[in-house]
C-alpha cells in the first residue's frame, strides 16, 4: 500500500504541471504568430504594399522561427529550458515593441523577423521538453499541451481585430509584448529539463507501462539520425503538412474576404481553424495512445489532402458555394492540424527516442520554415499574378498526395 505522501506524489506528478506551463506559453506563442494574417489590411494600407509584401512578413516570421529550432533544441540540452525559453519569449517582446515603431515596410520585415527568432525558442524546446516527461501517455500530454496552440489561434485573431480596430495595430504589438513578459514569464518558472531531475520516470509514479528512467534519455544520437531514411520521410511529411497549414491560415481569410464575406468573417475563419484544432489534440492524442500515433498520423493526412481537394474545388466553381464551405474547409483543416501538430513530436520521439530529442525536432521543423516561404509567398505571387488561387491549390493537392505516401515508411521503433 503507498503511504500517504506516496500518494501526494503520484497525484501529483510533476510532468502535468509541465504540460499545464507549455500550454500557457503556446497560447501566447502562437496566439502572436496567428494573429498576423488578421493585421494585413492594415499593413497594406499603412506601408503601401500588395497582398504577397503582406503574406511575406508572415512568412519571414515562420521561416526565422523554425531555422532557429535546431539552435535552440541543442542549447536547451545544455542551458535548460527556462533559460532558453525565457530568453525567447524576451526576444518576441523585443520584435513586437519594434514592429510597433516601424516607419516603413523593411523595419516591419525585421522586426517580425525578430518576433519569428523568438517563438523558434520557445516553441520547439517545449515539444522536445514533454517528450522527456512522458513516454506511454505521450500523444495525451503532447495533446493537452499544444491545445495551447489552438486556444490561441481561436482567441487570438478576434482579439487582435477588435483591439486593431478600436486602437490601432501598433498598440496591440506593445499588448502582445506585455504579455510576453508577464504572463509568459511566469510560466517559464515551472520547467524542469526532465523527470530526474525532481527523481521521477517519465509518466510518473503510476505510469500504465513502468517506464524506467532511462527512457529519458534513451535514444539515437543525433549524426545517426542524419543518417537515418526514416528522418528524411518525417521530414517531408512535415513539410506537406505545413505548407497545407500555413496557406490555410495566411490564404483562406483573404479568398473569404474576396469571395464577399466580412471582416469580422475573414478574423473568425482563423478562430474556427484554432476551434477543431483544439478538439483534434484534446481527442486525438489520447486516442493515438491507443491506436498507434504513426496510425493516426495517417489519419491526419488523408483528411488534409481531401480537405485540399474540396478548398480547390470551391475554388475552380466560386459560384456553386456558399460562404459556409469556407468554415467547412476550416473545420477541417482544424482537425487535420490540430492532430499533425500534437502527434508529429511524439512520432519523431517514437521514432528516434530521446537522447537529443530537442535538436532532432528542431532539424525536423526546419521543413516548416521551407513551408512557411514555399506556401504562403508563392500562392500570394500566383493569386497577383493570375486572380486567384486555383493554381497553388493543385499543387498542395499533389503534394498532399506525396505526404501522405511517404507516412507510410514511418514506423514506431522506441
Amino acid at each position: 500500500m503507498l503511504t500517504t505522501a506516496q500518494e501526494t506524489r503520484s497525484s501529483l506528478f510533476y510532468g502535468w504541471v509541465i504540460v499545464g506551463a507549455t500550454f500557457v506559453l503556446l497560447m501566447i506563442m502562437s496566439g502572436i504568430t496567428y494573429s498576423t494574417p488578421v493585421l494585413f489590411r492594415f499593413f497594406e494600407a499603412d506601408f503601401a504594399i500588395g497582398r504577397a509584401q503582406a503574406a511575406f512578413l508572415f512568412s519571414c516570421s515562420q521561416l526565422l522561427a523554425f531555422l532557429a529550432g535546431p539552435f535552440a533544441g541543442g542549447l536547451v540540452e545544455r542551458a535548460g529550458p527556462r533559460v532558453v525559453v525565457g530568453g525567447g519569449l524576451l526576444v518576441m517582446a523585443a520584435g513586437l515593441v519594434g514592429a510597433s515603431a516601424a516607419g516603413s515596410y523593411v523595419p516591419l520585415v525585421i522586426c517580425y523577423g525578430v518576433v519569428g527568432l523568438g517563438s523558434g525558442s520557445v516553441y520547439i524546446p517545449l515539444l522536445g521538453l514533454i517528450q522527456r516527461w512522458f513516454y506511454s501517455r505521450r500523444g495525451s500530454a503532447t495533446g493537452l499541451a499544444t491545445t495551447g496552440v489552438g486556444i490561441g489561434t481561436l482567441a487570438f485573431p478576434l482579439l487582435a481585430a477588435v483591439v486593431a480596430n478600436g486602437f490601432g495595430w501598433r498598440v496591440l504589438c506593445v499588448g502582445f509584448a506585455a504579455l510576453c513578459t508577464s504572463i509568459g514569464l511566469l510560466a517559464v518558472s515551472f520547467l524542469v529539463a526532465d523527470p530526474t531531475l525532481k527523481g521521477l520516470v517519465p509518466d510518473g509514479l503510476d505510469g500504465p507501462a513502468e517506464p524506467s528512467r532511462d527512457q529519458a534519455i534513451a535514444g539515437l544520437g543525433f549524426g545517426e539520425v542524419l543518417r537515418d531514411r526514416q528522418f528524411y520521410l518525417i521530414y517531408l511529411s512535415s513539410f506537406g503538412a505545413a505548407v497545407l497549414s500555413f496557406m490555410a491560415f495566411v490564404h483562406l481569410p483573404q479568398q473569404l474576404a474576396e469571395s464577399g464575406g466580412d471582416r469580422m468573417q475573414a478574423a473568425t475563419i482563423i478562430s474556427v481553424i484554432g476551434l477543431f484544432s483544439l478538439a483534434a489534440r484534446l481527442g486525438g492524442g489520447a486516442w493515438a495512445d491507443r491506436v498507434g500515433r504513426v496510425r493516426m498520423i495517417r489519419v491526419a493526412l488523408v483528411i488534409m489532402l481531401l480537405t485540399a481537394v474540396l478548398w480547390a474545388a470551391n475554388a475552380w466553381a466560386p459560384g456553386a458555394w456558399s460562404i459556409g464551405v469556407f468554415f467547412v474547409v476550416a473545420a477541417l483543416f482544424g482537425v487535420t492540424y490540430g492532430l499533425c501538430i500534437a502527434l508529429l513530436p511524439t512520432v519523431i520521439a517514437d521514432s528516434f527516442g530521446n537522447k537529443a530529442i530537442s535538436k532532432i525536432i528542431g532539424v525536423a521543423y526546419t521543413s516548416f520554415a521551407l513551408a512557411a516561404v514555399v506556401g504562403p509567398t508563392a500562392a500570394g505571387l500566383l493569386h497577383d499574378r493570375y486572380g486567384d488561387y486555383s493554381l497553388a491549390l493543385v499543387a498542395c493537392m499533389v503534394l498532399s498526395a506525396a505526404t501522405l505516401a511517404a507516412s507510410f515508411g514511418i514506423t514506431k521503433r522506441f
